[in-house]
């Protein structure tokens, strides 16, 4: 059984001190963590949340949210099995979080574009080159554009992105 709530019911919860031991996670990467994060939440990436289920197992309730609500949910069938903990998934992530005019912390340092951005940006690049490439060098190159739309397809249909993962690891987002 999937347990979630809404950005809403988390807001209360913080708002009217609800429950006494608990932690809202952000599991994005520490770089979107810094652009845009809300101010109880604690950042452990989702690649990182293995290393930490001693330290999470201390909570009765362990919230999980992201940028939308993907990741954090992979997260909580990362943490199914914590000992004496409900793990609960954070539906719209932070992105709903502002969207709702709830406070948050902007970071004033840089420019800082989230993995979902990145995507967008590369992908798009690649499919545009491949196919500006196949027309002005050799037809082939058509086929950049086409393994990129798959993974987009593939990614859209099974919510796991392999570049999301790639990009994640980067250094310019740690």
């Amino acid at each position: 059984m999937k347990k979630e709530i809404s950005v809403n019911e988390l807001q209360q919860i913080l708002k009217n001190k609800k429950l006494k031991k608990y932690i809202l996670v952000d599991v994005r990467t520490q770089a979107e963590n810094r652009s845009l994060s809300i101010q109880e939440a604690t950042n452990i990436p989702l690649d990182d949340l293995n290393k930490n289920l001693k330290e999470l197992e201390k909570y009765d309730t362990v919230f999980l949210h992201c940028r939308s609500g993907v990741r954090s949910q992979e997260g909580c069938n990362k943490l199914q099995n914590l000992k004496n903990t409900d793990v609960i998934n954070v539906k719209g992530g932070i992105l709903e979080w502002q969207a709702q005019g709830f406070s948050t912390i902007k970071s004033q340092k840089g420019i800082s574009f989230s993995i979902t951005q990145q995507i967008f940006i590369i992908a798009g690049s690649l499919i545009l080159i491949g196919a500006i490439l196949s027309k002005l060098i050799n037809s082939n190159w058509i086929y950049l554009s086409a393994f990129i739309g798959a993974g987009l397809l593939f990614a859209g249909l099974s919510s796991h992105c392999f570049m999301a993962k790639l990009l994640s690891k980067m250094p310019w987002n740690k």
